[in-house]
Formats: C-alpha cells, structure tokens, sequence
C-alpha cells in the first residue's frame, strides 16, 4: 500500500520530466494534397532537428510562393493551449487545408537546422526578417520569399505567459493575414525554441569542446566579470532540487516520523512483580 502510494504521488514529477525539454511543432498550408506535410514522419519521439530536415530535404518545397519560419522562444505547448479557440492563429491553422499539430517535440540544446537559409539557397528565394507588428516588409512580384519570423521570448509565471502569449499571438496573426492576402500559395512552420538563457549554456558548452586558439592573445579585460548577486547568476532551484526536496518533506519525512511514533508506543514491564499472595518472610522459613 505504502509503495502504491509512493508511485501515485511521483507521477506528475514524471510527467513534468517527460515534457521538460519539448516545444510546440505546426505546420499548415495552402495546398489540399500537400506532399511536404504528408510526407513528415515523426515517429514515436519526434525530433525538431529531423522534422526540419524532411520539409526542407522534400523535392516539392519549392512549389510555394513563399515560406514562413515562425521562432518563438519559450514557448510550449500549454502557452497554446491557453489561447482562446476562437483567436486568429486558430482559426488560420483549422481553415487550412494541410496542417501538421505536434505539441511536444523534443529540442536539444544542439542547434536544430537553419530553415530559412536552407530554403533560400535551395528553391533561390528572397530572404527577408520580419519583425512582428512593424508591417514594413514587401514582397517582389514574380519572386519567391522566405519571411523569418522571430517572435519575443516567452517567460514568468502562468498568468504572465498567458498574457504574453495574447499579445504574440495578435502580433503573428497580424503578418499571417497580410502574407496570405499577398500570396495565397504559401506554408508556414510556427516552431518553440528553448529559452535564451539554455541558449546561452550551449553556446558556452560549444565553447569548450572546440579547440582553443592559440595565436589569440589573452586579456584580462576580455573576460567579462559576472554581474549581480549569485541568485542572478545561477539557478538554485532546479527541477532536481525541488523534486528531491519534495519527495524528501512529504514521503521520507512522514515515514522515518511514523517509525519513530511506532518505537516509542511499544511498552515493556522494567521490573517483575511478586504474585499476590506471595511472602518472602514465608518462603525463608519453609
């Protein structure tokens, strides 16, 4: 009973890690038989990285006018699922005729394809970087475009996520009306990125794996000292941490508690006692 119980309350530590370190993957159309989409195997464990690497790898990605990169870092799949179903990026990906919707595609902190630049240099289309809610972008007639689109970070509490994800949302569906007015036969790849300071770890972690350069001279002002407190530095609290001290307050706590309440109810006579009836002078006479 005690290890049932010790399960049951383990399993949503498990699901938190079995989702930690996966972003929101969509893709949507506006070709009815579309041969890019359907051709996107994700297989068990999707990966961001492979799923890049089918569309941009497929023969038939040049067949649009243009297409669309949408990088929003932070974002997950319960930031989506807070949007209103009645919110334009909804209605844009359900009036699709083509769409491919993984919640949870795995991210590592490796750096996934660039997209943009591949679809360029393959179908030779202009690149052009949006940034949502300026509307100063044009296309050229006659040409193929390839818009990236890099959305502010995502990040706080719930109820600050969900407010920043409303105004992102309104800011990325304000292009999405704009491009499918201009060009009609397009495709648009909205992907989660791991938040900028996991960027920043990866980048330091390529640092240290390649070799370093010899000839460069060392400085003592090129090495940046760290600014603030150790609580604006580091993360104390990671998910290990607070999983560890979970488990540790509300299960080993209680148990080692009761074991003790156990031991100290358990009594023992410290001395025998005589019978009733019974006379030591008595005894000694007999």
């Amino acid at each position: 009973m005690a290890a049932r119980a010790v399960l049951l309350a383990l399993l949503p530590v498990s699901g938190v890690f079995a989702f930690s370190d996966t972003v929101p993957f969509f893709a949507w159309s506006s070709q009815s038989s579309d041969s890019v989409l359907g051709s996107l195997t994700p297989g068990a464990r999707p990966d961001h990285g492979s799923l890049l690497e089918s569309i941009v790898s497929n023969e038939n990605l040049c067949s649009y006018d243009a297409v669309v990169v949408v990088d929003h870092p932070g974002a997950h799949s319960s930031d989506l699922r807070n949007l209103p179903p009645s919110c334009r990026l909804a209605t844009l990906i359900k009036e699709s005729p083509s769409s491919r919707q993984l919640p949870y595609v795995e991210r590592s902190l490796k750096s996934s394809p660039n997209a943009a630049s591949l679809v360029t240099r393959q179908c030779s289309s202009i690149a052009l970087d949006v940034v949502p809610g300026s509307g100063e972008w044009q296309l050229e007639e006659d040409k193929k475009h390839v818009l990236s689109i890099s959305l502010p970070p995502i990040e706080g509490s719930s109820r600050y996520r969900k407010t920043l994800m409303a105004e992102h949302e309104r800011l990325l569906s304000k292009e999405l009306d704009k491009l499918v007015a201009l060009i009609p036969n397009h495709l648009v790849i909205y992907a989660g990125s791991l938040p900028l300071e996991r960027r920043e770890v990866s980048d330091l972690d390529s640092a240290f794996d390649s070799p370093p350069d010899a000839t460069a001279p060392y400085s003592a002002t090129t090495v940046a000292s760290p600014k603030g407190g150790i609580l604006h530095n580091y993360q104390l609290l990671t998910p290990a941490l607070i999983t560890s001290l979970l488990v540790a307050f509300f299960i080993l706590v209680p148990i080692v508690l009761m074991g003790i309440n156990t031991l100290a109810s358990i009594q023992s006579t410290s001395r025998s006692e005589a019978p009733k009836d019974y006379s030591a002078q008595e005894k000694k006479t007999q």
